[in-house]
């Protein structure tokens, strides 16, 4: 059952957010830390704030599998951009051994309607170029690339 989360849950997706991070460092290990992860309050504000959302996955017994969370955004104050409001996904997570049966699916359908709640323009999200199952998932529901960052390989940290 896809629901948002609750204070109550801020242990469970702390431990998954850690699990989310530590995979972003194997698949790009100088970019991302292992094991980072907002503390309580930023946890707490996420919870709260009616500009975002978490969504989670429960179990019959209550066991989180999967969660996401969901923010506004704006476009950049500039003359060059159109300006507006839009929906971000900044996180997905789906417990490994409960991957490929529709969670992350239904997680992002959640975020979808609440972007369409907010009457935000769009739903937007960022994934790693090499998570080639992250990728295949986004474009199966729909997303289409706007735009791409490349790293010449070469260079120190790439």
């Amino acid at each position: 059952m896809i629901e948002l989360a609750t204070l109550t849950d801020i242990a469970a997706l702390t431990r998954q957010y850690q699990q989310l991070t530590t995979e972003m460092h194997q698949l790009q290990p100088t970019t991302y830390q292992a094991n980072y992860s907002p503390d309580f309050f930023e946890w707490e504000k996420m919870l709260t704030d009616p500009n975002q959302a978490v969504y989670v996955q429960r179990l019959s017994d209550q066991q989180i599998v999967g969660f996401c969370h969901v923010t506004t955004a704006r476009t950049t104050d500039s003359a060059l951009f159109m300006p507006h409001y839009f929906a971000y996904l900044t996180a997905i997570f789906v417990q490994p051994k409960t991957r490929r049966n529709g969670t992350a699916s239904q997680l992002i359908q959640a975020a979808q309607a609440w972007q369409q709640v907010q009457q935000l323009a769009y739903l937007e999200l960022t994934t790693l170029g090499n998570n080639q199952a992250a990728t295949k998932l986004y474009q199966k529901l729909g997303f289409v690339t706007q735009n791409s960052t490349l790293r010449l390989a070469g260079d120190k940290n790439a």
